[in-house]
This record gives C-alpha cells, structure tokens and sequence, in this order.
C-alpha cells in the first residue's frame, strides 16, 4: 500500500502558485501566555488557545488538523461547505483541503492538534483505516463526542502534550508516532462509529486496486476524466475497474472522477485569479464552452457565476 501522504498529494508546483495568497499553519499563533508545542520542525503542532484567525480570508492545509471545541461555537467553510462546530464536538480534516470565512462565538475555545501526513504514514493499520474512512470523514468532519469519548481524546491529547514538553531520550520521536497513531485511531473509530448503513457501503474496503484508483484520481486533480485512462494505468479494462469501483465505493468510477474534477474547478474558481479560459486549458478541456457546459450540468450554475457568487 503506498504511503497515505501521496493519497493527499496534490501537483504543488503550479497549483499551489494559484493559492499564493492563502495562509498556513505558520501563521497561526496562541494568545499571550499559552502554548504552542512543535515536533520534528513543526510536523506536529499543537496550539492551546487561538486568539485570532490569520488575516488571509482562506487558509489551505497540508495538514490533518484535529480541533476539539471546549466552549462556544465556531462556523467554518471547508473546501466550500459550511459547518458548525458546538461545544463537546471534534472537527477533524484531511490535509489538501482549503478554509475559509470563519465565524467565531465570543466564548470560543478550542484545542488544535495538526499534522502532517509523513507523521502517520509509518503504520499500515492506521494509512488503511484513514482511508476506508475517508470519504465519509470528508463529507461528514463533525462528530459529537459523548462523556467517555470526550474525556478519552482530552488523556491522549494531555498525554502528547505532556511528553513534548517533557525530556526527550532515545526513543522520544518514537514514542510521540505511537501515541499520534493511538489518538487518531481513537477519533477516527468515533466518527466511525456514527456511519449508518448506507455510509458504510461507500467505503474503500480495502481493495488494493479501488485504492490504488483514489490515489491516482486524487493526484491527477481532474486533468483526466476517461476512465480508461485509469484503466490501462492499473493493467485492467475498464469494464472490470467499474465492477471493483461499484462493489467497494456503490458508485461507478465516472461518479468519482467528475467528483474529483468539480472540486478542482471550484477551488480554482474561488482562490486564483486565472481566467476562465486559462481553467479549462489548464483542466484540459477542448475550449471555454465545452467547460461552462460540463461545469453547469454538474452544479447548476456557470463558472462566472459561481465565481460571482464568492468574489462580491
């Protein structure tokens, strides 16, 4: 199974020039007097408190950031769909994912744990249950934690915290991974445990192939969408990539790559300054018209318009 950090790949040189303007996770900083504890040149941050937002309106992360919210609210716009976080709730996403239009209750108080892929990708178990959770953790980010679960996350949270401000020995960085793993294990089987049914069955369960065909959606951001492209990628036809696809993901191969292919349209649309041409040369569509068509029948709306919709 390849390393989880290349699921969340995404093409960073020339992608990443499109969100020159975003912030990152260096610009987050705690109130007066509260900590902020790194690890391994800030691959693991945890922050305490957060007085303010960065400045930037949007924010993209390469992290999986975990934030348990202990008092108050906060509303949150994550890769373009709102979300509330109350008081005894956990929000946790998925590195390559963008925030944005924050709005945050008086009371507000949270704690904020990131971290970068590379930090999780030394155990198999846990790269195989982020991903068989994935889209559902990314459709649904919010859990509500119960008594036991809060005070379970609030022990490995102290823990961590406890031993990244204690003597480091020899075997210091192996321990941290080992308790990272531990912790998110513990949140992922949380939000886990909420799936109904139907959720379940649009898993990846753990069929190497549909796996191998997420990562390679995934990193080639919508620039292919003929399935058979895929296909002879992976040495199989296309009928019986279909058949894996539907019986692991209850949707069909065609469904996850306009998926894929909408967001990076929207995420262009919303956080560069490129044309609407330059998007679909850059996309590969044949010309502009062919782009607004595929664009509108998948949401209803024109490029320009929904660019609109965001830059009032």
């Amino acid at each position: 199974m390849r390393n989880i950090e290349h699921y969340y790949k995404r093409k960073e040189r020339g992608y990443l020039e499109n969100y020159s303007d975003l912030c990152t996770m260096k610009q987050f900083r705690p109130i007066e007097n509260q900590e902020y504890l790194s690890f391994n040149d800030e691959d693991i941050v945890i922050i305490d408190k957060i007085q303010n937002m960065p400045e930037n309106s949007a924010y993209y992360s390469d992290y999986v950031v975990l934030m348990i919210c202990t008092s108050g609210k906060a509303q949150i716009t994550y890769d373009g769909q709102v979300f509330v976080v109350h008081q005894g709730e956990v929000f946790l996403s998925v590195p390559g994912s963008v925030f944005s239009d924050y709005m945050l209750s008086p009371s507000f108080d949270c704690k904020v744990l990131a971290i970068k892929p590379s930090e999780v990708s030394a155990s198999h178990e846990m790269r195989r249950q982020i991903l068989n959770s994935l889209l559902y953790i990314k459709i649904h980010p919010v859990a509500k934690l119960s008594e036991t679960d809060y005070a379970t996350v609030f022990d490995y949270y102290n823990l961590i915290c406890s031993r990244l401000r204690g003597t480091r020995g020899r075997y210091f960085n192996g321990e941290i991974r080992v308790l990272l793993n531990a912790f998110l294990f513990g949140v992922v089987g949380i939000m886990d445990r909420d799936m109904e049914v139907s959720d379940r069955a649009t898993t990846v369960h753990g069929d190497e192939i549909v796996e191998k065909f997420l990562v390679m959606v995934n990193e080639n951001c919508g620039h292919n969408r003929l399935v058979e492209y895929y296909a002879s990628k992976l040495n199989i036809t296309a009928k019986y990539l279909s058949t894996l696809v539907r019986s692991s993901l209850n949707r069909t191969p065609t469904d996850v790559i306009q998926a894929v292919t909408i967001k990076e349209i929207e995420r262009r649309l919303r956080y560069s300054d490129a044309s609407i041409k330059e998007i679909s040369n850059e996309m590969n569509f044949p010309n502009t018209s062919f782009f607004g068509k595929y664009f509108k029948l998948h949401t209803g709306m024109t490029p320009n318009t929904f660019r609109k919709k965001y830059h009032q």
